[in-house]
């Protein structure tokens, strides 16, 4: 006689994934409206960068000539500087909130946090460059005598860069090690329970102490 064995259908094998993303899903969600917040506060960041920064100016001579003076000079890399300051600001902003929308997710913040910092750093440096002057030589080109022609805003070194996502490191990383040393203190602190000794019992008991042998009649 032969035994037919059903095998049974493999219904529950795609369930597991499917629970996985909706359990994933609001941190997906929150990952994705961090960074659509960075790009829109390295948009914004973009536009400060180009009111802030001084750029240096050629002189247009009478012979045609362009000359730029000794403090000109100096400023040439004001636009690096202005890049750092709002970076540094924009940066420990991000941080600030990074932690207090993903301080829950443990390590994930700290990747969270330099990516949406770097995000908003480029997105700042594309908008700078949109907004601000561009085309030198097309502008120097028509100009006349007596004019001053500002240089570009552009970034002359990578640095600036980097100041972002470090910047934005730096609330995390200080929030992460205060929490922490705060809680070592606190469990140091806490009293130790001590056991009582096995002779202390019958006579706690005997005076009707409050202890959890209280109130037990000794057997006779």
């Amino acid at each position: 006689m032969t035994t037919m064995t059903q095998t049974p259908t493999d219904h529950t094998a795609a369930r597991p994934p499917a629970i996985r993303t909706n359990r994933h899903a609001p941190l997906l969600r929150g990952i994705s409206v961090f960074l659509i917040l960075s790009l829109v506060v390295g948009g914004v960041s973009g536009l400060v960068w180009a009111s802030v920064a001084e750029l240096p100016s050629y002189r247009i001579n009478s012979d045609g000539s362009a000359s730029m003076s000794e403090r000109g000079l100096a400023q040439v890399f004001s636009s690096d500087s202005s890049f750092c300051l709002v970076g540094l600001v924009t940066g420990l902003l991000l941080g600030l909130l990074a932690w207090w929308w993903f301080s829950r997710r443990g390590v994930l913040v700290v990747p969270i946090a330099a990516v949406g910092a770097l995000l908003a750093c480029l997105t700042c440096w594309w908008i700078g460059i949109l907004v601000g002057p561009s085309g030198f030589a097309i502008r120097i080109s028509g100009a006349k005598a007596g004019d001053l022609v500002p240089i570009d805003l552009a970034l002359r070194s990578w640095p600036p860069v980097l100041v972002w996502p470090f910047a934005a490191l730096v609330p995390v990383l200080v929030i992460s090690m205060v929490r922490w040393d705060a809680a070592e203190r606190s469990r140091q602190d806490r009293p130790r329970r001590r056991r009582r000794p096995p002779s202390a019992e019958p006579a706690r008991s005997a005076r009707g102490g409050t202890d959890s042998s209280a109130g037990l009649s000794p057997d006779h």
